[in-house]
């Protein structure tokens, strides 16, 4: 009983302090008034750094969770505060596909970078990251076979609606740019950062919840229409839940990661066709 209460108690925590980071902290920024935002982004990381030095002391258990929260967060400050400079220096544009497709490649570096380093620096092993290869050719099948089939539909939607024939070759060159830099940042950082940490402390079911939850309800507002946003929901869900069983079971983030890029470059075709993104 004392070991399901401190599951659920840690649980609770997990999905506060994922929800300041990359609820609040990102899609929710918004609502915090404008002169609190920077002293918000700055601060949080701070506490989080806090946090992590007092439970190497008080919670051992913990400490490998309360690092990643650290690190990630500190990522997240990076890409806020430099990514808009180097995209100001390339005037790189979010309106235009290659545009968007090497803002993510900046942003993937400014969030990754401080994860990985710090990890190393910590005397951690990057496979406990899930960054390595797999053994297992399944969870690469299955990140494959994920990404032609969200990768295809979107084509087909696109060509469907309008989409020039002889732009689609472009459009999925820089779709796939995206869809993978996006693909690794997002699999690292919100899950296999995480895993590891969680699953020792919380179990594996609730592992894949709470990490699930936080990335879904972390891109709610991401849909490009909303009749699309309870398939957009459901979509999110499978790719928590897929995504996390593929790096558990294999011990590498690859098949997770493709898996994650078809369906981003389902949403790139999306926005193409809706004009929210202009090939130049």
């Amino acid at each position: 009983m004392k070991k399901t209460n401190a599951q659920i108690l840690w649980s609770i925590v997990y999905l506060i302090i994922g929800g300041l980071i990359f609820i609040l902290g990102l899609n929710l920024l918004k609502f915090i008034p404008e002169n609190w935002q920077d002293a918000y982004k700055i601060a949080l990381p701070i506490l989080l750094l806090i946090t992590y030095l007092a439970s190497r002391r008080y919670f051992p258990s913990q400490k490998t969770v309360f690092l990643a929260f650290f690190l990630v967060s500190l990522g997240w400050v990076l890409d806020f505060y430099v990514t808009p400079i180097i995209k100001g220096w390339f005037s790189l544009s979010t309106t235009d596909l290659s545009g968007i497709a090497f803002t993510m490649v900046i942003s993937m570096i400014m969030v990754c970078t401080p994860v990985i380093l710090g990890w190393l620096i910590s005397g951690r092993k990057l496979t406990a990251l899930f960054i390595q290869g797999s053994t297992k050719m399944w969870g690469i099948l299955v990140g494959i076979l994920g990404l032609i089939l969200f990768g295809g539909l979107g084509v087909l939607q696109s060509l469907g609606q309008g989409l020039a024939t002889e732009s689609i070759g472009i459009a999925i060159l820089f779709a796939l740019v995206f869809s993978l830099a996006n693909g690794f940042r997002e699999e690292l950082v919100y899950r296999a950062a995480f895993l590891e940490g969680f699953q020792a402390n919380i179990g594996i079911i609730a592992t894949i919840t709470v990490t699930t939850l936080v990335f879904a309800v972390a891109h709610v507002d991401v849909s490009y229409m909303p009749p699309s946003q309870i398939i957009f929901a459901v979509v999110l869900l499978i790719i928590g839940v897929v995504g996390s069983l593929i790096m558990l079971k294999t011990r590498s983030l690859i098949g997770a990661v493709l898996f994650h890029s078809g369906a981003d470059v389902l949403l790139i075709m999306g926005l193409l066709t809706s004009q929210q993104l202009l090939i130049q």
